[in-house]
């Protein structure tokens, strides 16, 4: 029962931030990844919400399907909303909804944008669910895509986020993709998940192949 209700109230939440999300000028690649052990479904989107610029909106949304284990299935909805004080720099305010809980946090903004590289880096504050005090993380969206010739790129991609208290290690994941890209419009190659889980930062990795699509591309 408390299954199927954490994951009617996770589809509420994407339901409601792709309706304030997705527009015309957003950028909004989806993918696929199957692994050794799990499967995950992942999507990031990025977009102003203003004429002027000021306002955006960034979301990073997982969802794991464990082969074996059901009780390891996992998702994450990573939602914030950035002032820009200049062209890289910004102030953000959101959290992440995870387990059925919401976390908030505050941050600082770094996003890069060029012509084959795109950066953003969120070091953040929030409380830690299930524990006391405060926890301090830094999320990370790497993606690289050189040309190689005529309509194909080289392909890389690092997603990333260790998470402490004052005192330890709570967790980290990094998730690393290396394929090939043609048109700017989809991406195939070999991917892999790592996971590290407290103090004694126990060690999980996920083995596969992704392919991506990019549905809209500012």
């Amino acid at each position: 029962m408390e299954l199927k209700k954490n994951n009617s109230t996770m589809l509420k939440w994407l339901l409601v931030i792709m309706l304030f999300g997705v527009k015309a000028n957003a950028q909004l690649p989806v993918q696929l990844f199957v692994g050794e052990k799990a499967a995950e479904y992942n999507f990031f989107w990025y977009s102003n919400i203003d004429s002027s610029g000021k306002w955006n909106l960034f979301n990073f949304t997982y969802f794991t399907v464990n082969y074996e284990q059901q009780q390891n299935n996992a998702y994450e909805i990573y939602q914030v909303a950035t002032y820009q004080l200049n062209r890289n720099w910004g102030i953000t305010g959101g959290g992440r909804f995870t387990s059925g809980k919401f976390v908030p946090q505050i941050a600082i903004s770094y996003e890069y944008s060029g012509k084959n590289l795109y950066l953003n880096l969120f070091p953040a504050v929030q409380p830690l669910p299930n524990q006391t005090g405060i926890g301090y993380s830094l999320f990370g969206l790497v993606t690289y895509t050189p040309a190689i010739r005529n309509h194909w790129d080289l392909f890389s991609q690092l997603a990333f986020e260790p998470l402490f208290n004052k005192n330890n290690h709570v967790y980290s994941y990094q998730q690393l993709r290396l394929g090939l890209g043609y048109k700017k419009q989809f991406q195939f190659g070999l991917g892999v998940n790592y996971e590290q889980l407290g103090e004694a930062w126990k060690w999980k990795n996920n083995y596969g192949v992704f392919i991506r699509k990019e549905l809209f591309n500012r």
